[in-house]
């Protein structure tokens, strides 16, 4: 072998060997390391295998959202409140929306589990909204459902194969995320920044719009659901301004699937939200108590 040929190795294997940390440490550091990341690893693998109903006859129940579902319910509160008639878990991956949790849900079905009941807690614009996680949303998606995926959101050649990439390395999906948590470190305050530098009036959504866009999201979540044996229920959290959800809830009842919103839009006071979209602890509490009574 040459000189050239040997230093050429010696870069190949340290391109390999640099890849192979890169992995482990996403694989194995990252979860140990953020708390955010354990949570939603722990709460994926549960609900990966939920029988539609408990040995002891009692069926079980999935919230399944963002992070409108981790602030707004008070989780311990309502299962405890529930357990006399539901087993109920959550699973929730933040900065998600309808799409994400669309084929979430799809893999968490294709995997075996089948929660007697799915209830899915997203806001109306984020029932509408086209925009996606990305990567880190691919981490939790089947293989098989890629490809429908790509088809669904026009993706091009590149972005379909950084999709399957993400899905089987542990590091291509959360590259982005070890960058925040590295900044995070590094900035502590980061985080409150964004959430002022973030904060954004809700856009005034024609009614039109949302019945025109919800419409086929409403049918298709029911047909999956459908398929599947399982229940499946809408759940709009509270807002400040007006955003059409019980104009939602109307079209939920036509289509067959449904949409409950437990406190309607402006009924709860600004006091109540910790940034204006998110609840703050005590108007969580208030939500969690509306939702135990609804559900």
């Amino acid at each position: 072998m040459t000189r050239t040929h040997r230093s050429i190795a010696l870069v190949l294997l340290g391109i390999i060997l640099i890849g192979l940390m890169a992995e482990a440490g996403a694989r194995f550091a990252l979860g140990r390391m953020s708390r955010i990341q354990r949570r939603i690893d722990q709460e994926y693998r549960s609900s990966l295998a939920l029988p539609p109903n408990t040995p002891a006859g009692k069926p079980t129940m999935l919230l399944l959202g963002n992070s409108l579902l981790l602030e707004g319910v008070d989780f311990d509160s309502l299962r405890s409140a529930l357990a006399p008639r539901y087993d109920v878990h959550r699973l929730v991956i933040e900065q998600t929306n309808y799409v994400d949790l669309y084929y979430i849900l799809q893999t968490v079905f294709r995997q075996g589990s089948r929660p007697h009941d799915v209830v899915l807690c997203l806001s109306v614009g984020q029932v509408i909204a086209d925009d996606m996680r990305g990567e880190f949303t691919a981490r939790y998606l089947d293989s098989a459902v890629v490809p429908s995926l790509a088809r669904r959101e026009h993706f091009d050649a590149t972005t379909t194969t950084n999709y399957f990439f993400a899905h089987w390395s542990a590091w291509f999906g959360t590259r982005v995320e070890l960058r925040k948590w590295l900044l995070g470190q590094i900035m502590p305050d980061v985080v409150n920044m964004t959430v002022v530098l973030g904060a954004r009036p809700a856009s005034n959504i024609p009614v039109s719009e949302v019945l025109l866009r919800s419409g086929p999201r409403l049918k298709e979540l029911k047909a999956l659901c459908d398929r599947y044996g399982s229940r499946c229920t809408i759940l709009i959290p509270p807002t400040l301004t007006e955003d059409h959800a019980e104009d939602l809830a109307a079209l939920g009842r036509e289509i067959g699937i449904r949409v409950l919103v437990p406190v309607g839009a402006g009924r709860m006071d600004k006091s109540e939200f910790r940034d204006g979209f998110h609840l703050a602890p005590a108007g969580a509490a208030i939500f969690t108590a509306k939702l135990d009574s609804e559900l």
